[in-house]
């Protein structure tokens, strides 16, 4: 799968065994990954995973067979309401990727060759912050944030808000995904911080 793909789909990165240590616990030591979910939020189960994305109606008809086609089991994932829920559910997802020949020299480099194909697939997308430098886990890494509107298959539009981390571990990255509503009715980007000051990476 060339790059140019890669970007286009964001979360539809490699799968990896998820291990739980304790019911609001996860942690991978062969990856070296430790979050702690909320204890009011719930864990998205692969089939969830797909039928969200199922739901998902982008504007290329294109983009969207490249979703479903590619799209695998994130490492873990997480929403603030219980599937289904008849609304934009907050959502964090982590994948891991091998950088192969991209450029690791700055995870802001990976942010850039993303953003275009989200302009590309919402007419109304907005960079509200970034890419920038931030720490995540004592690593430095690298953020953006952004607004667009999200499409449903029943007609439904949701304006959404959404924030990347790509986080670098060795020869692989840390992509980390949120979205919350950008009025934040159905949960706020302050629980989404709280829970990415959880995340502990291990070399």
């Amino acid at each position: 799968m060339r790059f140019t793909r890669f970007s286009v789909l964001v979360l539809a990165l490699m799968a990896v065994s998820a291990h739980l240590v304790a019911s609001d616990i996860f942690e991978n030591a062969t990856i070296g990954f430790y979050v702690e979910k909320p204890v009011d939020w719930h864990y998205v189960t692969v089939e969830q995973n797909m039928e969200n994305l199922e739901r998902t109606q982008l504007s290329s008809e294109e983009y969207q067979e490249l979703l479903l086609k590619y799209a695998n089991a994130p490492l873990i994932a997480m929403t603030k309401h219980e599937e289904p829920f008849d609304d934009l559910n907050p959502s964090l997802k982590v994948n891991i990727k091998p950088y192969g020949d991209l450029d690791r020299s700055d995870p802001k480099l990976i942010l850039k060759l993303v953003i275009p194909s989200f302009e590309k697939m919402f007419d109304d997308f907005e960079i509200l912050e970034g890419p920038s430098d931030t720490s995540i886990s004592g690593i430095s890494s690298g953020y953006v944030r952004i607004a667009y509107s999200l499409p449903i298959a029943d007609g439904r539009v949701f304006p959404t808000t959404s924030e990347l981390w790509i986080v670098p571990r060795g020869d692989h990255f840390f992509m980390v995904g949120s979205g919350t509503r950008s009025d934040e009715k159905t949960g706020t980007r302050k629980e989404i911080k709280a829970i990415m000051d959880t995340v502990v990476i291990r070399h």
